[in-house]
């Protein structure tokens, strides 16, 4: 009988081991499975957030061009208004002149990360925190400075200019208006010091404006190399 319990509890031990390792494995292999899993997800997330900023680079570059416009013009401009012979400006005034320049980010995979509370599958600390840094520095910082811009725009400058003089930009466009009905000379712009003090704001402001967004997209380019080099590993 004690040869046959010593023999049941070895047995018993035994099989205790063996449903152990079996249980060790198995949560072993569960664990594997979840790191494929998460390794994968990050690696559809980062290349969704390279897309997104890949995006960002090509607004970033229509803005830039466009403002680069607006001061070509705005230069144009200035330099008519002094001019005493001319009875019309040579080019249009309308959106070098009030245009609002905004720009906004593609946030999509950002925000969906953050709602989901998959931020944690970012393994890269570093990584994660230059593009929180990216999205935060642009929507408290350059997003407050284009909306001030804009809000001067709408509330400040063009009601200025619907009472100074006709332009054919502030009606639709239809066979009964004519295209060009600007009334008053460019002298008569200069001889207004709001008008004056306009142009040299908007010269400023654009200028400025351009500053930010050349250093967004320099960022947006730092960005998509870093996602770049994190999806190649």
């Amino acid at each position: 009988m004690e040869n046959k319990t010593g023999k049941y509890f070895k047995y018993a031990i035994g099989e205790i081991i063996l449903v152990v390792i079996g249980i060790l494995i198995a949560l072993q292999i569960n664990t594997w499975s979840q790191n494929i899993k998460d390794s994968r997800e990050e690696h559809r997330l980062l290349e969704k957030l390279k897309v997104n900023i890949q995006s960002d680079t090509l607004t970033l570059k229509v803005n830039l061009d466009r403002i680069q416009s607006y001061l070509d013009t705005l230069k144009i401009i200035e330099k008519e208004m002094k001019d005493e012979t001319l009875s019309k400006f040579s080019v249009d005034l309308s959106r070098p002149l009030i245009s609002a320049v905004g720009m906004n980010l593609e946030t999509t995979t950002w925000e969906n990360l953050k709602s989901s509370g998959k931020l944690s599958l970012l393994k890269n600390a570093t990584l994660l925190d230059s593009i929180q840094t990216y999205y935060n520095q642009f929507e408290n910082v350059n997003k407050n400075w284009t909306d001030g811009f804009q809000s001067y725009n709408r509330g400040i400058l063009a009601p200025k200019v619907f009472e100074f003089d006709d332009f054919s930009f502030f009606t639709p466009k239809s066979n009964l208006n004519k295209e060009d009905v600007q009334r008053l000379p460019p002298k008569a712009y200069n001889e207004n010091v709001f008008f004056r003090n306009a142009v040299r704001y908007r010269i400023g402001a654009l200028e400025s404006i351009k500053n930010i967004f050349e250093d967004d997209l320099d960022k947006a380019i730092s960005m998509i190399d870093m996602l770049t080099e994190e999806i190649e590993k």
